[in-house]
């Protein structure tokens, strides 16, 4: 694909944007974009029923009432659909209840209540009653047994069914169990994975499937590895450093609640004596938690006395080396993560250490392009090295690699053991260097090996309606349009990266060359953020005055100011709706809500994740290199055009101060239940492949024709598998009809 240089967006762009005024033309479709605007769903509901008047032509009229009607065939159906599949819940509850399998009965609760109107009224049904009964019975059997696995199993639904309800305290009292028992399950998985493992093992046989493979028993020491490098100098400047530039602004004493109760839940761990054999001793145990407990309240009486912090921490930092080495004797490196972990897990979810074990990874992250093969990987339950998919186009996919595929070695290096980051090091390396990746197949009996070219990485984040081809240089090749008679353009942005903006620019001006877009899908649902300046720069493209986004620190003082520049709102006229769902975040957000206090976009979907936060990254002293990164300050919403200050969306912030006003909220909700969620995303999967790409699963046919069975993407819409994308469409068609009767008088004016 030819790079334009990106003045020739900016002018292109400019000359069109004249095109998309309406100038007071077809008061039905801006009563419907008014209405959804105003968010009055029954406004927009009634007029889009109406239909246009005298707007268009007849042929345009008719074929508008028949998107109309198509619309509402799809929402009686998806009605009848569930309300159908809520009665097959319950009927599904009630089975696994009789059966005794209650995480299924959870399950069936969970989608019962999901398909309901009124989680509320779900709860004080009799069955899910019983079923929540059932699991609060079952749970001190299962932590008296110390089946984790299965502990968190069942919190994780009772907490599912608690959220979004009158029920917070109960929704609280889930989160908190969930948080201590993943530190659990964390400290299994880093320094008792053959304990994992049997967890695993009962976990199957509950479910009443086969065992996992057999367990790796290099896997037991490759804690060594994740602790290694780490000292106390370096935990102690990342407390210096947090307790100095954190937004909560409440100092050290956080930081040691966090970190000694981290140590609390570590020394009551009994599995991990099999790493650590003085942890089977309960007399070193109990000295552990009687030492403790003192030093900690030491350590607050020095606090509230008024001892400097230096002094405090000396005490703290030497004291916990005396202890451990006196009682449970495990390695400083151990004892020193531990801490730090704890501690920064009391401040935000987002505040942590970046350890030395996984620096490397971190900076390659930061800098969003990386040398490589193009494949996404993770560790599986028993440790395997596993492919999650091979990123299109790059060299992996070409060389044959498959979604499922286990890495069995590197260039002839057994993976037995590694861990993910262990992986990354040896499968990256200097650009057009050869890798050999021995794989193991589902079918195959012995490993396969696929050699493969390393090359430049780069995560493209603007994708199109319809993937078309790909240029030579293994790029994709997008149509733009979902509806190119309406002029309906459709972009989704995947993340925002440091080449999103310009990546835009290029998309939008290749809609221009065959067609003048006369509205805009925005597509953000699943989009977890990325940089502030490419959301800046992107809703400085919708937005010509006011603020898009604001900063405040600790102190509540605004910390920055990034205000819209008229020169650069290219899209302010062209009528754009913005999807979004619970996995939209931070920069997501800040799009969204920038161009919907601005109206200067609809937003439609459901509610965002309120990731409200920036984190700033640090350096962190010691033998070798760490980075704490650490939440520095809240970004707020903008006043836009209602003239009330705009809103903090950060959830955490909403909690602490027991509000439920967090996230973006659409100005039409429109839910998705997990059938259409899966749905949706399963056909844009497939009908994104082309022909002579390679499986996406071993089970499917290498040797069958890959289009034969390769569904439309037009069928989100026509078909109304996406109902949330197929109301934006339907209004932003309404909105065109006003465009297209302007210009048909235009015309007539100037012939």
């Amino acid at each position: 694909m030819k790079i334009r240089h990106a003045c020739s967006v900016a002018c292109l762009l400019v000359v069109a944007s004249a095109a998309f005024a309406v100038d007071g033309k077809g008061d039905w479709s801006e009563n419907v974009w008014d209405a959804a605007i105003d968010g009055d769903r029954t406004k927009v509901d009634r007029l889009l029923k109406v239909g246009p008047d005298g707007l268009g032509t007849a042929d345009d009229r008719s074929a508008f009432k028949d998107r109309y009607d198509l619309w509402m065939t799809h929402q009686s159906e998806a009605r009848i659909a569930m309300q159908a599949k809520r009665e097959e819940s319950a009927e599904d509850m009630r089975k696994a209840l009789a059966e005794d399998r209650l995480l299924d009965a959870l399950r069936s609760a969970v989608e019962y209540q999901t398909l309901s109107d009124d989680y509320d009224e779900v709860l004080e049904s009799p069955l899910v009653i019983e079923v929540i009964a059932r699991a609060e019975a079952t749970l001190p059997t299962v932590i008296e047994g110390h089946d984790w696995l299965y502990a968190q199993e069942i919190l994780f639904r009772l907490r599912t069914l608690f959220e979004d309800t009158s029920s917070r305290d109960r929704w609280e009292e889930c989160d908190r169990r969930i948080d201590a028992n993943s530190q659990r399950l964390g400290l299994l998985r880093r320094y008792a994975r053959q304990r994992l493992y049997d967890l695993y093992v009962k976990r199957n046989a509950r479910l009443g499937e086969d065992p996992p493979d057999q367990f790796n028993p290099q896997l037991a020491e490759r804690w060594r590895n994740e602790v290694e490098s780490i000292d106390r100098d370096m935990v102690r400047d990342a407390f210096r450093t947090s307790a100095s530039e954190h937004i909560s602004s409440e100092g050290w004493p956080p930081l040691y609640e966090g970190g000694f109760d981290s140590l609390d839940v570590f020394g009551h761990m009994p599995s991990l004596s099999m790493t650590f054999p003085h942890m089977a001793d309960s007399g070193r145990v109990s000295q552990w938690d009687q030492r403790l407990d003192a030093l900690e309240s030491q350590a607050m009486t020095m606090i509230r006395r008024g001892d400097s912090p230096k002094s405090v921490a000396n005490r703290v930092f030497r004291e916990l080396d005396v202890i451990n080495d006196e009682t449970l004797d495990v390695p400083d490196s151990v004892l020193w993560r531990e801490f730090g972990d704890g501690a920064m897990s009391e401040l935000d979810p987002y505040t942590q250490i970046i350890w030395p074990y996984d620096i490397d990874q971190f900076n390659r992250q930061m800098e969003g392009k990386f040398i490589g093969v193009g494949i996404m990987i993770s560790e599986d339950e028993v440790g395997d090295i596993k492919v999650v998919y091979p990123l299109e186009g790059k060299p992996a996919q070409a060389a044959g690699v498959q979604p499922d595929d286990i890495i069995v070695n590197v260039d002839g290096q057994t993976t037995a053991g590694w861990t993910v980051q262990d992986a990354v090091h040896h499968i990256t390396g200097p650009r057009f260097s050869w890798v050999t990746l021995g794989v193991m197949r589902e079918g195959a009996d012995d490993p396969i090996d696929i050699r493969v070219q390393r090359d430049l990485i780069k995560m493209y984040s603007v994708k199109g309606w319809r993937r078309e081809a790909r240029d030579d240089n293994g790029d994709d090749v997008w149509d733009w349009y979902v509806d190119s008679d309406s002029g309906i353009a459709y972009v989704k942005l995947t993340q925002f990266n440091e080449d999103t903006y310009m990546d835009l620019g290029r998309a939008l001006e290749e809609m221009h060359t065959g067609n003048v877009p006369k509205g805009l899908v925005l597509d953000l649902r699943y989009n977890p953020g990325g940089l502030l300046t490419s959301a800046y720069q992107i809703s400085d493209l919708f937005v010509g005055d006011g603020d898009i986004v604001t900063g405040e620190d600790k102190n509540g003082r605004q910390s920055f100011d990034l205000p819209a520049k008229r020169h650069t709102t290219l899209l302010g006229d062209l009528p754009t709706v913005v999807l979004i769902n619970q996995g939209s975040a931070s920069a997501s957000e800040i799009v969204s809500g920038c161009l919907q206090a601005h109206e200067a976009g609809l937003v439609i979907g459901e509610r965002s994740f309120g990731k409200g936060s920036v984190q700033t990254v640090h350096p962190v002293r010691g033998d070798a290199e760490a980075k704490l990164k650490c939440t520095t300050q809240y970004y707020r919403l903008p006043t836009g055009v209602t003239g009330e200050q705009g809103r903090l969306v950060d959830k955490e912030v909403a909690k602490e101060f027991d509000r439920a006003d967090w996230g973006v909220v659409p100005d039409l909700e429109v839910p998705m239940n997990a059938d259409q969620i899966e749905g949706a995303l399963t056909l844009r999967l497939e009908a994104d492949r082309l022909p002579g790409d390679p499986p996406r699963s071993p089970s499917d046919d290498e040797d069958a024709p890959v289009a034969a069975d390769q569904p439309d993407i037009d069928e989100l819409v026509t078909r109304g598998l996406d109902p949330q994308l197929e109301l934006a469409v339907l209004i932003l068609q309404a909105r065109a009809l006003a465009t297209e009767e302007e210009e048909s008088q235009r015309a007539l004016l100037d012939p």
